[in-house]
């Protein structure tokens, strides 16, 4: 996931290392200058410390920079040092910088660790308090532990809270890519089992042509001497019939392909591109109902649906079409309203929008009067589907 770029600067990788930032040379920084300005005389009421006990110091705040990186080490390097400033150096009010470093290591173990080694860690930071309750004169003794090691878990808990979130974040973003990845895999078996299945009725519709074709051949022959002009209009029928079977087998095998598509394929979503790319002034897309995600073998139908009744508009660059989506309870209706096409140039295409639709239980109804097409495609939607 890509972050803002002064995120990346405060959480690192700093210097190729992971779990290093500015942020954490930063926070470490402030809380050591703060110590040692605790620790060498800036409190009249205390002795100063001197430059042994500024140095002492840094061990209870520089840790901070590899809290991340290594949240054991750092709890146990805490430890350490608050027990050697309690031998070594004596009381000397520090707690000012030394308890914000055990709180922030805290919530670091809670976001970092197993179960296991929270506990470990939060021992070592019980630890450190405590020897700071010890040899801080501000803080009034060990006793002070009763109340910093809980609000220590409190923190603990904040961290764990965040790997929670976290570990949820990354599991619905591996669910998305996985469903990303699904919804293609169920995308192309919707295309081969389309695919299949006009194969199938390929053979069907090349079988009814050519009977068509032989009846009225032979209508047209037993009629030749006896009525020579219905003679001719069997003639021409065939030549009409020939021409939209030899339109529909080329559609079938630019449909039924090999090679891969170079794009993805396209969904009902992408309607307005279509609209922009048919080179029309006037067309406009209106979509009403709840729209929801559709089964990529319907979003693709219904794409190629409205693609196939745009065919059977006259393509003219002023010619005024409307395209229709409602989203209703139970079905999705497509209309597509425009200027007809000519009656042989649209039959081919209303005949594919029929199969596409009767594919997946529709229904097709086409009405043309006063030089204008109206059609209204209704397509079922399962219960699953809502």
């Amino acid at each position: 996931m890509n972050r803002p770029l002064p995120v990346r600067w405060l959480n690192g990788p700093l210097f190729g290392v992971r779990d290093l930032g500015l942020g954490d040379i930063a926070l470490a920084g402030l809380l050591s200058f703060f110590g040692i300005w605790l620790v060498t005389g800036n409190n009249s009421r205390h002795l100063d410390g001197g430059w042994t006990a500024a140095l002492a110091v840094l061990v209870m705040t520089v840790p901070v920079v590899f809290a991340r990186r290594e949240p054991l080490l750092a709890a146990g390097t805490l430890a350490a040092g608050a027990g050697l400033n309690w031998l070594v150096i004596g009381h000397l009010i520090r707690c000012g910088a030394t308890l914000p470093a055990v709180f922030f290591v805290s919530f670091t173990i809670g976001s970092r660790c197993e179960r296991r080694q929270v506990v470990f860690g939060e021992a070592l930071l019980a630890v450190a308090i405590l020897c700071q309750g010890a040899s801080d004169p501000q803080l009034g003794g060990p006793s002070v532990a009763v109340f910093m090691v809980p609000l220590a878990l409190v923190f603990m808990g904040a961290g764990r809270l965040l790997r929670a979130r976290n570990a949820t974040v990354d599991a619905l973003q591996v669910r998305t890519a996985e469903l990303r990845v699904q919804r293609e895999q169920n995308a192309k078996l919707a295309v081969e089992a389309d695919r299949a299945r006009i194969g199938g009725d390929l053979d069907t519709f090349l079988h009814d042509q050519v009977g068509e074709i032989a009846t009225t051949a032979a209508a047209g022959r037993a009629t030749l001497e006896s009525d020579p002009d219905q003679a001719q209009e069997a003639f021409a029928s065939i030549q009409m019939t020939g021409r939209e079977t030899l339109t529909h087998m080329r559609e079938v095998v630019a449909t039924l392909r090999d090679q891969a598509p170079t794009e993805p394929q396209p969904v009902l979503a992408q309607l307005d591109r279509l609209l922009s790319q048919a080179n029309l002034s006037d067309a406009r897309l209106e979509v009403r109902g709840d729209r929801r995600m559709l089964p990529p073998g319907l979003d693709l139908s219904s794409y190629r649906i409205v693609e196939h009744l745009l065919l059977t508009l006259e393509r003219e660059p002023t010619a005024r079409i409307t395209v229709e989506v409602a989203f209703g309870p139970d079905s999705l209706e497509l209309k597509v309203v425009g200027p007809r096409a000519r009656q042989g140039d649209a039959r081919t295409a209303l005949a594919a929008a029929t199969e596409r639709a009767e594919l997946h239980g529709g229904t097709l109804r086409s009405i043309s009067s006063a030089g204008r097409r109206e059609t209204i495609v209704l397509l079922p939607l399962a219960a699953g589907q809502l």
